[in-house]
């Protein structure tokens, strides 16, 4: 009994390893703020700021903002992104125009997360595509930090905040959008939600002290620099990681593996007993 049973644990580790690379190493869990989420304290408070929370925004007018809050530790990981989708109007924003973030930490101090390069990033979970613009990392103070949201422009935006994934987390604040099918999914609105004012010309225009204050960029994607010519560039024209299996493909050959990984067994069980119920010579 023992091939078989070697042959059976070999499938089923196959079938584990595929499950296991069509789930993304970087899922996060989602918030979707709205217009009434103009400020910080007026936001959604994350329990705590390792976990992986995606942040959805659209600001949807000029001079318009959003906020949220975070709790952190002392000596936790504040691991920052910011994205834009990949899609118009965003796409074709200046540097300038794209959204960017004002972090406030616990002492007071704070700086400005804003455009630093553009990293095209696949979600293969929802099979969603972003612009990444900036990362930002440092060790945490004790508290609660302050994120306010604001862009030049109208503009879609998606804060990525911590690494640690437990979805479902009680987030304070904020109520979980009802989903009872498809056409109500908010990452599908999100996507949908048009900037009517997006052709408006920025209000103004990054001064040298905000430039001043941007982090310097922790992550090696920070050598891909914006390019003047790329922010025409539209998200058709962009490339694409989508190398890992659709979730439902995967889903499927593990399940036809464990079928036949069965059916193996059951032969090989079937001929063992025919032999052995076989006259001796």
């Amino acid at each position: 009994m023992r091939r078989p049973t070697r042959f059976l644990v070999g499938m089923s580790l196959v079938g584990a390893a595929l499950l296991g690379y069509s789930v993304p190493s970087e899922a996060h869990d989602p918030v979707f703020l709205t217009q009434a989420h103009d400020s910080p304290d007026a936001g959604p408070l994350l329990p705590d700021g390792t976990i992986s929370f995606a942040v959805y925004g659209g600001l949807v007018e000029l001079a318009a903002t959003q906020g949220f809050q975070a709790q952190l530790k002392e000596g936790d990981a504040l691991n920052l992104s910011l994205l834009i989708p990949a899609a118009p109007p965003e796409t074709t924003f200046e540097v300038d125009s794209l959204p960017r973030v004002e972090v406030t930490r616990p002492d007071g101090s704070s700086f400005f997360l804003a455009a630093q390069f553009r990293e095209m990033f696949h979600e293969p979970f929802t099979n969603t595509r972003y612009l990444r613009l900036g990362d930002h990392l440092e060790v945490a103070q004790e508290g609660q930090y302050d994120f306010l949201i604001s862009s030049a422009r109208p503009s879609r935006y998606v804060v990525s905040i911590g690494t640690l994934e437990r979805f479902g987390t009680t987030v304070h604040r904020y109520t979980r959008p009802l989903v009872v099918g498809r056409s109500t999914t908010p990452l599908l609105a999100w996507f949908e939600t048009e900037m009517t004012s997006a052709n408006i010309e920025p209000v103004t225009e990054t001064s040298n002290a905000e430039i001043d204050n941007t982090p310097t960029p922790t992550s090696t994607s920070a050598l891909k620099r914006i390019a003047p010519q790329a922010a025409e560039l539209t998200s058709a024209e962009e490339p694409c990681d989508c190398g890992r299996p659709r979730r439902w493909v995967v889903i499927t050959a593990t399940a036809a593996v464990a079928v036949t990984a069965i059916a193996a067994l059951k032969v090989w069980g079937y001929r063992r007993n025919r032999k052995g119920n076989e006259p001796q010579p």
